[in-house]
Formats: structure tokens, C-alpha cells, sequence
């Protein structure tokens, strides 16, 4: 039996099997009849995936797709040059897509529910800027506020948190209508109900304060070198200083957002959580869903029997008619992005789940040892539907890093640029293939004789 597989084998013939896959007169565990074990391995599987895959290849892989998670993360964490916006616009195209169609969820549906909105922009009252009373300034009217936040005060138990979105910059005309207000805003301070906005001039790199003394945050964001609009925000822009959505969930929460690490290496942990400082924020309530009488009120005719339970109260410009940006979903009054902000917070936006982590390792670990050592290509066929079964095939890896893209949106809340991932497999592809391989062609041509 052996010298008849022998023969087989130096003739270049397939030894016969038989139907327990095992070949005729061949040690049960030779190379010709592996054991049924082996033929089963994961190993095979992961071969599949990644053919001629050798442990020096597995980590150059994987220091590739740790960078490649960096990389991601830094983007995400920063307000950046790289910061684009044009492109976060088809994102939530699809978002509201997959939200509407696919897990057929109505858009701000609860928004009644865990918000308060209060217009003040219909409340002004004028502090003169003169002594002839000719060039006056328009403030919110203080003695009306102060009156709505004492029913707030006398209801504190019924409400979660009180972002008021009004910065008080100087006294007003009317000092006792100061006075009650500061005694009201004290009230909510020491039952840690309220906070309202200082201004930090980033110039003069100094923080401007209310003339009323209570907690104080900062509400505003950064734009990037290529945009003006609102697309990125960091809850803590500046050492010491805390913006009001996060202000209001520490205090709900009673879990703070802790900063570590010195210099450029630094991260942030909130309940022990891997977290980012900068977001870009999930838009759950968007300008158009806002309604008078449905989901905000003005503030002149807000009264306690308005008050839902647990609801967080915002206190601004509802209406946008002079706080209003630009944003990925439109015009957006700085209210309702605060809004959309505080929301993040709650549902853990921010936060970095280890399973986020591994998938991002699997694919860049893929992409990148399908890009770098192993290039598996289909040929054109003659019918339409090979070819287009080759081009999916061949450009496998940018449709694995455009789902992941959306993946990343849709589940996670990490909003990856696209553009950037793709540029850079890009440039690596593109050198690979007409750089190196037109020197490697060169090369060969010059040694022919």
C-alpha cells in the first residue's frame, strides 16, 4: 500500500480515498490524513480570512489598527483643521432615515416629557445707556424671571436640574428687581437646582462673570479653521471651567466628568468610563420640532400647573431670535443645542464601551492586512454582473470602512470622518500600486538580458 502511495505521488495522481475521508494505507495522522481535529481548526477559518499570515505580519497588523483607533479617537476628541461639515449633513441624512423607516421612531417624541423649554426673548425690559435715556440696551426683564423662578424654586422637588441660558452681563435699571432675583437664584443654588453662563474671552483668554453670584458655566464651542458653524463641542474647553450641560448632569447625576494625565497626554473618565471631553453631539431635537404651546412656552405665561416630573428646564432664547447657529440639522437656537447636549450626557453618548474599541480594531485590522501584505483581486469578467461583482469584491475594504462609518453613527454615537479614513487608505493604495509597482516593474526590465 505504500509504494502504491508512493507512485501516486511522484506520478503527480490524488491518492484514492475513501469515504471517511481517510486515504488507503496512510498513518491515520500523516500529512495526507490530518486529523478530523485539524481539518476543523479555527485556524483554517482564520487563514481563510487572512491568508500567509505569519506572527510578524499579525503585529505589524495590529500596531497599524491601534494607530488607526488612535488616530479616530483624536479626531473625534479635538476641534481640529481636519474638522469638516459639509459631510456630517449626510450623515444625519441617513441617521433621520434609519430612525424614521428602519426603527420607525418618531423624532423628539419625549421631549415633553424630560424638558421644560421657557421662552424669554418676548420678556425684555431696557437699561438705559445714557443719561438722556436716547441708546438703551435690551435685557431679559428680571423682576418677570425672578417671579417664574420662584415658582420653580417652590416646586424644586418636581424638576431635575435649571439651565437658564441668559447671561447677565451688567445690573439692570431696576435694582430691586436685581435683588429678587438674586435671592431667588440663591434659593436654587444651595439646592443645587441652577446654573447660568459666564463668558470667556478666548483673546484675552479671561472670563467675564455675571453680576450675580451663583454657579456659573461657560455656553459656548469652538469652530474649526474650515467652519464657523457648529459642529464639535467640549464639555470642558478650558482648564477649570465646565460648560452648563455638563454643570446640570454632575449634578443629576452626582457622577463628575474627571480629567487625567498631564500635558498632551490627558483623557477624561466619567463613573470610571472611558469618555470624550469633545463630542459631536447627537441632534434628538432639532429648531423645526420645537412648538409653542406643545413642547416650550414663554416664559411670561409659564405657572406651576405647566410642570411636568423630573424634567430638566431651560430658560433662553427658545425661539432663536437672537441666539441662533448653524448647525448639522439646520438653524438651531443656542437653547435647543444645549438641550440636545445635556441629552448626550444622559444617554452616555460620550462614553467609549470596550465593545466599540474591538470592533474598530477588527476592521482596521482587516483593512490593514488586506491593504498592506494580502491583496485578493477578481478579475473583470465578460457579464455585467461579474464586473460588478469584481469591483465590489476588489474595493471590499473602503465599503467595510463606510459601513463601519455609518455603524458608528447609527449605534454608537461616534460620528468617524469618512473622508479622512478613505483618504488615507487611499494614498497607501495608490502608492502600492502605481508607485512601488511601477519601480518593481522598472527594476525587473533593467535585469533582463
Amino acid at each position: 500500500m505504500m509504494e502504491e502511495f508512493e507512485r501516486q505521488q511522484q506520478e503527480g495522481e490524488a491518492p484514492e480515498e475513501k469515504p471517511n475521508g481517510k486515504t488507503p494505507g496512510v498513518p491515520e495522522e500523516s500529512p495526507a490524513n490530518p486529523p478530523a481535529k485539524a481539518r476543523h481548526l479555527p485556524g483554517r477559518r482564520l487563514l481563510a480570512l487572512f491568508p500567509v499570515i505569519t506572527p510578524r505580519r499579525t503585529l505589524l497588523t495590529s500596531l497599524h489598527a491601534i494607530w488607526m483607533i488612535l488616530f479616530v479617537l483624536l479626531w473625534l476628541g479635538h476641534v481640529n483643521y481636519l474638522d469638516g461639515f459639509g459631510f456630517m449633513n449626510d450623515y444625519f441624512s441617513m441617521r433621520s432615515f434609519v430612525n424614521q423607516y428602519i426603527l420607525h421612531k418618531t423624532p423628539g417624541s419625549d421631549l415633553p416629557e424630560k424638558f421644560l423649554l421657557l421662552n424669554s426673548s418676548r420678556n425684555n425690559a431696557l437699561v438705559p445707556l445714557d443719561n438722556d435715556h436716547l441708546t438703551n440696551a435690551v435685557i431679559t426683564d428680571r423682576r418677570m424671571l425672578a417671579e417664574k423662578l420662584r415658582i420653580l424654586d417652590q416646586n424644586s422637588d418636581r424638576i431635575r436640574f435649571i439651565i437658564c441660558d441668559i447671561f447677565f452681563e451688567s445690573p439692570s435699571s431696576d435694582p430691586e428687581a436685581d435683588s429678587l432675583l438674586q435671592e431667588v437664584l440663591t434659593s436654587l443654588d444651595r439646592k443645587k437646582k441652577i446654573v447660568i453662563p459666564a463668558w470667556y474671552n478666548d483673546v484675552e483668554k479671561e472670563v467675564t462673570l455675571p453680576v450675580f453670584t451663583t454657579a456659573t458655566g461657560l455656553s459656548q464651542y469652538r469652530s474649526s479653521f474650515l467652519n464657523t458653524q457648529f459642529l464639535k463641542y467640549s464639555f470642558i474647553p478650558y482648564d477649570g471651567w465646565r460648560q452648563l450641560p455638563l454643570i446640570a448632569w454632575e449634578a443629576v447625576s452626582g457622577k463628575p466628568l474627571v480629567k487625567k494625565g498631564k500635558g498632551i497626554f490627558t483623557w477624561y473618565t466619567h463613573d470610571g468610563k472611558w469618555v470624550l471631553n469633545t463630542v459631536i453631539p447627537e441632534f434628538r431635537y432639532s429648531q423645526d420640532l420645537i412648538s409653542e404651546g406643545e413642547n416650550y412656552f414663554q416664559l411670561g405665561l409659564f405657572e406651576a400647573y405647566l410642570l411636568g416630573e423630573n424634567q430638566v428646564v431651560i430658560i433662553g432664547d427658545i425661539e432663536g431670535r437672537n441666539d441662533i447657529h448653524t448647525s448639522v440639522t439646520g438653524m438651531d437656537a443656542g437653547p435647543v443645542i444645549l438641550m440636545n447636549l445635556y441629552a448626550s450626557l444622559a444617554e452616555g453618548d460620550h462614553v467609549i464601551p470596550a465593545g466599540y474599541l474591538i470592533i474598530l480594531f477588527l476592521v482596521f485590522f482587516y483593512v490593514t492586512y488586506h491593504t498592506f501584505f494580502y491583496r485578493s483581486e477578481l478579475p473583470e469578467g465578460e457579464s455585467r454582473l461579474r464586473k460588478i461583482i469584481a469591483l465590489l469584491w476588489n474595493q471590499r475594504c473602503y465599503f467595510i470602512l463606510l459601513i463601519l462609518v455609518y455603524f458608528s453613527m447609527i449605534v454608537f454615537h461616534h460620528y468617524i470622518h469618512i473622508l479622512i479614513l478613505l483618504s488615507y487608505f487611499g494614498v497607501i493604495d495608490v502608492t502600492d500600486r502605481y508607485i512601488l509597482n511601477r519601480k518593481s516593474r522598472a527594476g525587473e526590465s533593467q535585469s533582463d538580458p
